[in-house]
């Protein structure tokens, strides 16, 4: 008897033991829940993206002003064409002379008819407006010393070596590429060259350069 009531009392103790550890595991998660949940600081709210912002109510003031934004980099010069460019100034293998050669120029698409405009103000220098192996072109002169020659277009009627032209002014159309460029089919080729007369990629001068 005397042991049936010991080990009745052990587990008494245990069962006691047990019961206050399952408390205090308790009472220790619940104490660090409030001291995470208390003592953690709220994130301070993004700059502009406050949804009560008053100035929303008006969803044209939200749009890209698209009619601020300058259409030509810091040199002045102007694009001469709106469609994409396709060849750069490199070295480059030429299959219709079979040998490789530097491309003096950048290539942009477009179409036979596509307006070509000046990339800056200037005097006309040179000029062709036909050719037998259809490499007509107009040469501009800018003030700044550089020239701009266009290759490949319907040169526009009034112009001859002489005429001023304004930057954005039409000066031709695309017409069918000639001479070493034809496989390339209709486009525009663009050189320019500097007060001596050296050739240098216009890409220095229509595109910023970071």
């Amino acid at each position: 008897m005397k042991e049936e009531k010991k080990a009745k009392n052990k587990k008494k103790i245990l069962l006691y033991y047990l019961v206050l550890a399952a408390c205090l595991l308790v009472i220790a998660a619940v104490t660090v829940t409030v001291v995470f949940t208390v003592g953690t600081p709220k994130a301070p709210p993004i700059a502009g993206n406050d949804q009560t912002n008053p100035d929303d109510n008006n969803p044209d003031d939200n749009k890209p002003d698209d009619e601020d934004k300058p259409t030509v980099n810091e040199t002045g010069y102007k694009l001469p064409v709106s469609g994409a460019l396709t060849h750069e100034y490199e070295f480059v293998w030429h299959p219709s002379i079979t040998q490789y050669r530097v491309h003096l120029g950048l290539d942009f698409a477009g179409n036979v008819g596509d307006e070509v405009c000046a990339v800056l103000d200037g005097e006309v220098t040179a000029l062709a407006k036909t050719s037998t192996i259809g490499e007509t072109f107009i040469t501009v002169k800018h003030a700044d010393g550089n020239s701009s020659t266009y290759k490949y277009i319907d040169v526009k009627e009034n112009l001859q070596v002489g005429s001023k032209v304004k930057r954005g002014e039409v000066i031709g159309t695309i017409a069918a590429a000639g001479g070493y460029e034809h496989e390339k089919g209709a486009h525009l080729h663009l050189e320019f060259t500097d007060a001596n007369g050296k050739e240098f990629d216009p890409a220095t001068k229509l595109y910023d350069q970071k």
